[in-house]
């Protein structure tokens, strides 16, 4: 019995999965670099997703395909592209400070904790590790990481997405808030965690982790593009394909998980026509399916240069303890449904499935069950690509409420705030008689005021 334990172990690795992960977080010139244990190293943006949820531009679905099929061939082989979306459920809360009018004040006590969901979108970039090589370190390397980062920052910069990299006490408390499944509080606790095949339990909440594709069996749209359409007012509307997961019932917090790894185009090519040919050798119709698409992906490369990517998607859920995880699972299938993609059943890697979701362990996945090849294009259309609006950084706020329900603040001059949209002073408010075209001057005027900013009134 003795012999046994110390040969085999007795199962403990899964009990110490969460300390296998990181090795250390450092400040490298500004960014924080993870390093995890396997070797690879991840930095961290933070940026906000291009497309304005609502704004029905179908060409800026389209434009942000490009966007990270451009960053996916500027970082190349070696590379993984990992993308979370994180939604939060909260209760509105007045930010502004307490020296307020009473109409301010029994504006915002009007709204305060209705509940709205918010967003936050992190972008990690990480490079593979040679696995067979007793150091894994390479200078070379570690410079061209350097290097890449700093272009993939640049091109976001230039394609106008707002992205900065977190600095290494950022990226600790982005880590902690993914372990505690907790983006709200401002103070963050770990626990202990219950894991089976269905569910991730930690304290008072319970996850599940749902993966898109079955590798088993891939039920996907042989066809796909960015954006789908929804029936608003007997007009169609071109929203996110992915826009149903920002209002899951009864979830607290959803994270989308979107990885995209970057193989050798060249041998994955040569796999590919060793595959067809093998096909190819046993003449059925399934198999001569399976020849006319590789056929057809070969030519799309060839003709069109596209890039061969393995993908993997999945969404994690967290839900209060005693809440009925079923209907969030009925909600993602109807809807998912609708689309022509049928989610994994099958997900019993629970745990390992949450772990290798951590940024920049996305290495961990398992090649044979967790990635499947497509083409990046079909990858990036599975991204989501929205933003919710958030308030405007000006020291003139004009606060109206969204489509949730709650203020926003904006800058109606477009020339104050940090995004500045003019330079030109005059300002005037159109509008019929009685629509309260007075008493919004008369409030600008006041704000206008309050940030100490001159401004003349004529009101005619």
């Amino acid at each position: 019995m003795g012999i046994s334990v110390y040969a085999f172990g007795t199962g403990g690795k899964r009990k110490r999965i969460f300390q296998d992960i990181y090795f250390s977080v450092e400040d490298t010139d500004g960014v924080g670099v993870l390093y995890t244990k396997t070797g690879e190293y991840s930095a961290v943006l933070k940026m906000e997703n291009p497309v304005q949820k609502y704004s029905a531009n179908i060409d800026s679905y389209y434009e942000f395909t490009h966007l990270f099929t451009a960053l996916a061939q500027t970082l190349g082989e070696g590379y993984a592209i990992h993308k979370q979306d994180i939604f939060v459920r909260k209760q509105f809360e007045n930010e502004a400070d307490d020296g307020q009018e009473f109409l301010s004040s029994a504006y915002f006590r009007y709204f305060k904790g209705r509940n709205y969901t918010d967003s936050i979108c992190y972008l990690t970039i990480t490079q593979e590790a040679k696995k067979s090589r007793l150091f894994s370190f390479d200078n070379k390397k570690w410079r061209d990481f350097l290097v890449k980062i700093r272009k993939v920052h640049d091109q976001l910069h230039d394609a106008g997405v707002q992205a900065e990299f977190l600095n290494k006490s950022e990226a600790n408390e982005y880590v902690d808030r993914y372990f505690a499944m907790n983006f709200k509080d401002r103070i963050v606790s770990m626990t202990n965690f219950r894991v089976d095949d269905e569910t991730v339990s930690m304290g008072d909440r319970r996850c599940k982790v749902y993966s898109l594709v079955d590798v088993d069996c891939a039920a996907l749209p042989s066809l796909i593009r960015p954006y789908t359409n929804i029936e608003v007012n007997n007009t169609d509307m071109p929203v996110d394909l992915l826009a149903l997961i920002d209002s899951i019932p009864n979830a607290e917090t959803v994270v989308y998980n979107q990885i995209i790894f970057l193989p050798n185009q060249k041998r994955e090519l040569a796999m590919l026509d060793k595959k067809k040919n093998r096909h190819a050798s046993i003449p059925n119709p399934s198999n001569q399916m399976a020849v006319e698409d590789i056929k057809r992906v070969q030519e799309v490369i060839a003709r069109e240069s596209k890039l061969l990517v393995y993908s993997h998607f999945n969404l994690v859920v967290a839900v209060p303890t005693g809440t009925d995880l079923q209907k969030c699972t009925n909600h993602l299938e109807n809807s998912f449904g609708r689309l022509g993609i049928h989610i994994s059943k099958r997900a019993y890697n629970q745990l390992e499935l949450f772990v290798n979701s951590f940024p920049g362990n996305c290495y961990g996945m398992n090649e044979d069950y967790d990635r499947f090849l497509t083409l990046g294009d079909a990858a990036t259309c599975l991204m989501y690509k929205e933003r919710i609006l958030h308030n405007e950084e000006t020291p003139l706020k004009i606060y109206y409420t969204d489509r949730q329900g709650v203020p926003v603040a904006i800058d109606i001059t477009g020339k104050e705030g940090k995004n500045k949209l003019t330079d030109n002073s005059n300002f005037f408010c159109l509008g019929p008689s009685g629509s309260g075209k007075s008493f919004h001057m008369e409030k600008n005027r006041t704000k206008r005021r309050q940030a100490i900013a001159k401004s003349a009134v004529i009101n005619t």
